[in-house]
């Protein structure tokens, strides 16, 4: 059982690393750019098509529960990156949207205060705009929360089941053996 526990590291381990290097390394935009708004709505529309592929993917896997957490793994950090990427462009064309200029650190640091709900203080939407897109996050977070963990963890029970159907198990007993072929 170490072996898919182990590839699962290493996937989870390869996935977030090619995330937060995206994060930090594509540059975001100017000042004087156009809106956020069709990214964001982009960027979300990307993350409700990922969920949604993980689901089949985790009902079929060999092991559906270690794929579950997987998928959980995967994108919980794509949710919190999308809005922190964001916070960040909107931070850069408009320094007074918060109450202190975010870099990619600080904006992603924001961005997980809001998820976590600790909300410590220290950075506050300061825009009637940044207000509503971190009021908008707070609600999607519920959603992220309760919607696609239910969603994933149900895939699992799923899968476990249709392993066990496949096996011939459902009920939790093994299939009957052939009868011993009469004795002469």
């Amino acid at each position: 059982m170490w072996k898919p526990i182990v590839g699962m590291l290493i996937r989870v381990t390869i996935s977030a690393t090619v995330l937060f290097a995206v994060y930090y390394l594509v540059p975001t935009k100017g000042s004087g750019e156009h809106s956020d708004l069709p990214w964001l709505i982009l960027e979300l529309v990307i993350f409700g098509v990922v969920v949604a592929i993980q689901v089949p993917m985790i009902v079929k896997a060999k092991y559906p529960k270690l794929r579950a957490i997987e998928a959980l793994a995967v994108t919980v950090p794509l949710f919190l990156l999308i809005f922190s990427r964001i916070y960040l462009s909107n931070s850069l064309t408009d320094p007074a949207a918060f109450t202190s200029p975010l870099d990619n650190t600080t904006a992603l640091y924001f961005t997980v205060t809001v998820f976590a709900t600790v909300g410590f203080g220290d950075i506050v939407a300061h825009t009637n705009g940044m207000k509503l897109l971190v009021t908008l996050q707070m609600l999607l977070d519920l959603a992220v929360l309760g919607l696609a963990i239910k969603l994933l963890t149900s895939a699992a029970q799923r899968g476990v089941q249709r392993r066990h159907e496949l096996r011939g198990d459902a009920d939790g007993t093994s299939p009957p053996s052939d009868p011993a072929p009469p004795s002469r």
